[in-house]
């Protein structure tokens, strides 16, 4: 049995990476009338932290700081999005329906926007490599007279993750072409063939990649989690003494990213 303790290291042979299809920022069909709690959005969320049963929306301390779970609900005011303090208002999400403790009022939203996940892909059996990179936030010091230094604090970079895989199947190129399109055609004796294609130059398809890491020696959990992401590269390794791979690279917004850890049994 795991017992509480501080992890070293985090292996990644303990490691399963699931993409997800992204939905962006959804206007739920449900109107803001202060009276009105349950939300809808077209297709249930799903629970890709793995924290509870069912999905979870953001946490917002007393701060009004927060971090995402599954789902991350926002007001939309005047064409402006804010996070909801789900600390003043719990959110609950069961099935496509996303309900407030109490009713929005109109004064904080004319609509409820909300961002998740569905339709899970494990594709750990595939990934031999990941690198992440990007994220960086640049500073600049500007001379000015008198000798005198100013800093200037730019945007945050862009954040990346590169998925080196085994070349299976179709592999991961559809990431970045766009669709993938899929036909069933007449077989031989054996049944039925399936036959996958992906053209160049079609719309790419936002996903979540989620990679998650735990370490058995104390139960605490790792998790790198790319929100709407998609394939920017793919590029083919096939030696004539090796196996075909694949090194496909994914990019999001910083504010799409996070890293969230779980410390078990130390609260």
């Amino acid at each position: 049995m795991a017992e509480p303790g501080e992890t070293k290291v985090f292996l990644m042979e303990n490691a399963v990476t699931e993409i997800y299809t992204h939905v962006e920022k959804e206007l739920t069909s449900d109107s803001v009338n202060g009276s009105n709690t349950a939300f809808a959005v077209t297709t249930a969320p799903v629970n890709i932290t793995g924290l509870s049963a069912s999905a979870e929306a953001q946490y917002v301390n007393a701060s009004l700081e927060y971090f995402r779970k599954d789902v991350l609900v926002f007001y939309r005011k005047d064409g402006a999005d804010s996070v909801v303090d789900t600390t003043s208002n719990v959110v609950t999400i069961s099935g496509t329906i996303v309900t407030f403790a109490s009713a929005p009022t109109t004064t904080e939203a004319d609509n409820v926007v909300v961002s998740y996940s569905h339709t899970k892909s494990i594709r750990s059996d595939e990934i031999v490599n990941m690198t992440i990179g990007g994220g960086g936030r640049p500073l600049e010091f500007v001379t000015v007279q008198g000798g005198d230094k100013i800093r200037i604090e730019k945007s945050q970079e862009q954040k990346t993750v590169s998925l080196e895989v085994l070349s299976v199947d179709g592999g991961f190129v559809h990431f970045v072409n766009g669709l993938e399109v899929q036909e069933t055609i007449a077989g031989a004796s054996s049944g039925s063939d399936i036959l996958k294609g992906t053209v160049g130059a079609q719309t790419r398809i936002a996903r979540t990649i989620i990679t998650k890491i735990d370490d058995p020696e104390t139960d605490n959990d790792r998790m790198e989690m790319f929100f709407n992401v998609v394939g920017v590269s793919d590029e083919g390794a096939a030696p004539s003494d090796g196996y075909f791979s694949e090194t496909t690279g994914f990019e999001c917004a910083p504010q799409d990213y996070q890293r969230l850890t779980r410390l078990v049994g130390q609260g």
